[in-house]
C-alpha cells in the first residue's frame, strides 16, 4: 500500500508540474463543448496530453463511487467480507438520498449478496447500494467516509475531501475532488481484477431477493453501452469503464479509458453541459462528447516513437592507454520509446551523451557504464539512460607492465601485507624490550637475594666463631635443659685453666689482648672490627655502618 501511494505521489508531482497550462504540445487545442475541468493522460507513463485546471477542487457527483467500491474491492481481498456474504439492509439505506437520486429499490430488510450490491454501486450508480456497502464494511456510514478519506491520503490525492458514500453532497458540503485526484483513485481501482470487471460490465442481472424479484440493470457509461440510463449514440471503440456522475452543481462528469493504436489513455471530464444542467442542452450529454473529442484528439496528434534500441551505438571516444589507439562505442543500456505529438520532426530531436572521462582509459569491459544519454525534444529534457561501452577495450602491452607493477604495489593486499610485517617488527621490538626488561629485573632481583644470603652465611659464620673462642662442643652437656650449668665445678676449673682473673676487666672484657689475639689466631678467625655497641654509637648506627662494621661494602649489598 505504500509503495502505491508513493507512486501515486510521484504521478500527482508530475501532474502538477506538466500541465500548469492548457495545452502541453504545440499543438491546436481539442474544440470542447463544455467542460470546465479536464484531463487526458497516457496511462503507461502518467503523462498528461490536455488538461484545463486539472488541480482545482469541483463537486464530483457518483464520481465518489470509484472510491466506495475500491474499498468494497480491498475488503474482500483481505479476507474481512465475502463476495457471497449475505447483506441486509437497515433504515439507513437511503441516507442522504433524494427522490430523484440513481438507486437499485433496496428497502430495508432486504437481503443481498455483498457482490451484488458492488455491481449495483458501480454499473447502475445505485445510492442504497454504497450505504448498505458503508455499514456492513465500516461499521456505520460515517465511519465509511473516515475510511475513504484515509485511503485518497494513503493514494496521494491532495485536493480531495469526501462527506457521503455517494456523491449526493457537493463541494459546499466539502465534498469535492479533483482531476489530478480522480486519477489517482481511479489508477489505484483498475489495478484490482474485480474492480476492473464490474466497472466494464455493460448489463448485469442481479438475482432475486427476499423481497424483489430479479433485476436488470445496465451501465450508465455511455461509451460503452447502449442500454443505460443515458441511451445510446455515444458508442466509443476501445472505451473500458469507469464511472458516471451527475448533479446540478457538479453538472454531467466521466472517468473512462480508452486504448487504440498503441496508447493508452484516461479521459476525465468535469461539470460538463446536459438536459438537466443550468444551461439546458436538449439531447446532448457533453460528458460524452467532450471524452470523444479528447480520445480524437489525443490519438491522431500523439504516438509512440523509438528514439533507440539497447546497445544501439550511439557515438565513438577515445581512450587512453588503448591497444593500437583504439577507440570505444557507446551505446544505451534500454530501449527508449517517447511519446510525442506526431508533428515532433527529427530535426527537433537532440540525443546527448555525456561520459565521465575518467573512465576513458583502457581497459574497458562491455557493457561497463561510461555515463549518460540525454534525450532533448525542443530543448526540452524528455528522458535519460545509462551511457555504456558497446565494445571493449584492450590495454597497451607496455602499458599493462606497467600498470600490473603499480597495480600489485598499490593494491590493498599489498598494503595489508606491508603493514602487517611493520606491525609483527613492531611487536618484536617490543617484546624484545619487555623481555630485556624483565631478565634485568630478575637478575637483580636474583643478586640482592644472593647478597643477602652471603651476608647472612657471613653473620652466623661470625657467631659461631665467637660461640668456639667461650664455649667448647665437649662441654655442652655442662647445660641442663634450661641452660644453667649442671656442674659448676668442671665450669670452673675449666676456667680456671684457660683463664685467669686478671685477664678480664671489670665489665667482662679481656685484659690482655695479646693473649686474645693469639687465641684468635689459633681459630684462623679475622680480627673483629669493633661494633657501633662496642663504640658506644648504637643509636646513630646506620645500616651502611652495621654493613661496614662486618667487613661488607653498602653498594654491593644494595
Amino acid at each position: 500500500m505504500k509503495k502505491f501511494r508513493f507512486f501515486s505521489f510521484i504521478i500527482a508531482v508530475c501532474i502538477v508540474l506538466t500541465v500548469a497550462a492548457p495545452g502541453a504540445y504545440a499543438l491546436e487545442d481539442p474544440h470542447l463543448k463544455s467542460t470546465d475541468e479536464c484531463l487526458l493522460i497516457d496511462i503507461s507513463t502518467g503523462k498528461p496530453l490536455y488538461s484545463i485546471t486539472p488541480e482545482q477542487n469541483h463537486s464530483i457527483a457518483s464520481l465518489t463511487k470509484i472510491m466506495t467500491v475500491l474499498l468494497a474491492v480491498e475488503a474482500v481481498e483481505s479476507g474481512q467480507v465475502g463476495l457471497n456474504d449475505e447483506v441486509t439492509a437497515s433504515e439507513n439505506v437511503r441516507y442522504g438520498m433524494d427522490v430523484s437520486s440513481s438507486n437499485a429499490d433496496i428497502v430495508p430488510g432486504e437481503i443481498m449478496s455483498f457482490e451484488n450490491l458492488m455491481y449495483c454501486a458501480l454499473v447502475h450508480s445505485a445510492n442504497d447500494a454504497c450505504n448498505v456497502i458503508a455499514e456492513y464494511v465500516g461499521g456505520s456510514i460515517q465511519g465509511f467516509v473516515t475510511l475513504m478519506n484515509k485511503r485518497a491520503q494513503e493514494i496521494g490525492c491532495i485536493n480531495t475531501q469526501f462527506n457521503d458514500t455517494c456523491g449526493m453532497l457537493n463541494r459546499s458540503d466539502g465534498h469535492y475532488s479533483c482531476a489530478n485526484d480522480l486519477y489517482l483513485i481511479t489508477m489505484e481501482a483498475l489495478r484490482h481484477p474485480l474492480f476492473y470487471t464490474i466497472c466494464n460490465t455493460v448489463d448485469y442481472t442481479v438475482p432475486a431477493t427476499n423481497v424483489h424479484a430479479e433485476r436488470e440493470i445496465h451501465n450508465s457509461n455511455a461509451l460503452i453501452s447502449n442500454n443505460g440510463l443515458y441511451g445510446g449514440g455515444y458508442i466509443y471503440d476501445g472505451t473500458v469503464g469507469v464511472k458516471t456522475g451527475f448533479t446540478k452543481p457538479a453538472g454531467y462528469c466521466l472517468v473512462s479509458t480508452c486504448e487504440k493504436n498503441g496508447l493508452h489513455l484516461m479521459c476525465i471530464v468535469l461539470g460538463c453541459n446536459g438536459p438537466l444542467t443550468y444551461t439546458s442542452v436538449p439531447g446532448e450529454y457533453q460528458n460524452f462528447m467532450d471524452s470523444a473529442t479528447l480520445y480524437d484528439w489525443g490519438f491522431n496528434n500523439f504516438a509512440y516513437k523509438t528514439i533507440f534500441l539497447a546497445g544501439e551505438r550511439l557515438k565513438r571516444f577515445s581512450v587512453q592507454n588503448a591497444k593500437d589507439d583504439a577507440t570505444v562505442a557507446v551505446a544505451p543500456d534500454e530501449n527508449l520509446q517517447l511519446l510525442l505529438a506526431r508533428d515532433v520532426s527529427e530535426n527537433q530531436i537532440h540525443i546527448d551523451v555525456n561520459v565521465d572521462e575518467s573512465k576513458l582509459v583502457a581497459p574497458i569491459n562491455e557493457g561497463d557504464m561510461l555515463g549518460q544519454v540525454y534525450v532533448y525534444i525542443s530543448d526540452e529534457l524528455y528522458a535519460t539512460c545509462n551511457a555504456v561501452a558497446a565494445t571493449s577495450v584492450e590495454l597497451e602491452k607496455s602499458q599493462a607492465v606497467k600498470q600490473s607493477i603499480s597495480g600489485f604495489f598499490s593494491s590493498k593486499g599489498f598494503k595489508i601485507a606491508v603493514g602487517a610485517i611493520i606491525g609483527i617488527a613492531v611487536l618484536i621490538i617490543l617484546l624484545s624490550f619487555v623481555s630485556k626488561n624483565r631478565r634485568r629485573q630478575q637478575l637483580r632481583a636474583k643478586m640482592r637475594s644472593q647478597e643477602r644470603k652471603r651476608v647472612n652465611r657471613q653473620s652466623q659464620q661470625m657467631q659461631q666463631n665467637r660461640r668456639k673462642i667461650y664455649y667448647d662442643d665437649d662441654y655442652d652437656d655442662e647445660y641442663d635443659d634450661d641452660g644453667y650449668y649442671e656442674d659448676d665445678g668442671e665450669s670452673q676449673s675449666y676456667r680456671d685453666e684457660y683463664y685467669d682473673d686478671d685477664e678480664y676487666d671489670d665489665d667482662g672484657g679481656y685484659d690482655d689482648e695479646p693473649e686474645e689475639n693469639e687465641f684468635r689466631q689459633y681459630f684462623n678467625e679475622p680480627e673483629p672490627k669493633q661494633s657501633p655497641r662496642e663504640a658506644g654509637q648504637w643509636e646513630e648506627a646506620s645500616l651502611d655502618d652495621v654493613l661496614k662494621s662486618l667487613g661488607i661494602d653498602p653498594d654491593d649489598y644494595k
